[in-house]
């Protein structure tokens, strides 16, 4: 990964991505039942996005890379109508597509929507709202989220957090 560049993304581009997904969300005239995050990336994008548009937010642990786990909690979609799915990154579609195919089959009644930070160009996925648009067969970018790296973020607020780090060491 030493040749692949990295692109730091804040927190303030990730509630502006947020923004960008519920205006599109809005137009489309879809409101949500539910919100679920993907562990690890969309669990905080989740969060948020639940807390705006005031809807129940459910965790999926749903990784196929990166300590690799499949433990979706569906028993808490029986009473939905409609969710949508959100994850840090749309890579190659792979989590996306595993898990709408499990849901189609389990629930065929519910209006499931998918929606990502960034969606990269290449994936096999077709999501519904996106962020940003990425090409990673263009420019080869690693995007590093503001919680994957938080403690290490020359940041203001992270003065006291590395001082508290650098104490536990």
């Amino acid at each position: 990964m030493s040749d692949v560049k990295k692109k730091f993304i804040n927190h303030a581009t990730v509630a502006a991505y947020l923004g960008v997904i519920v205006e599109k969300m809005r137009k489309d005239n879809f409101t949500p039942d539910l919100v679920v995050g993907l562990s690890r990336g969309g669990l905080i994008p989740g969060a948020m996005m639940s807390h705006f548009m005031n809807v129940p937010f459910i965790p999926f642990q749903t990784a196929l890379r990166d300590h690799p786990v499949w433990k979706p909690n569906k028993a808490d979609l029986a009473d939905a109508k409609s969710v949508v799915i959100i994850d840090d990154i749309c890579d190659t579609g792979a989590t996306f597509k595993k898990l709408k195919a499990e849901l189609n089959e389990e629930f065929p009644d519910l209006d499931v929507r998918f929606a990502c930070l960034h969606y990269n160009r290449p994936s096999s996925f077709s999501i519904d709202w996106y962020g940003s648009f990425i090409d990673k067969e263009k420019q080869d970018l690693w995007l590093v989220y503001p919680w994957e790296d938080w403690w290490e973020r020359d940041a203001v607020e992270n003065t006291i957090v590395n001082d508290i780090i650098g104490r536990m060491q």
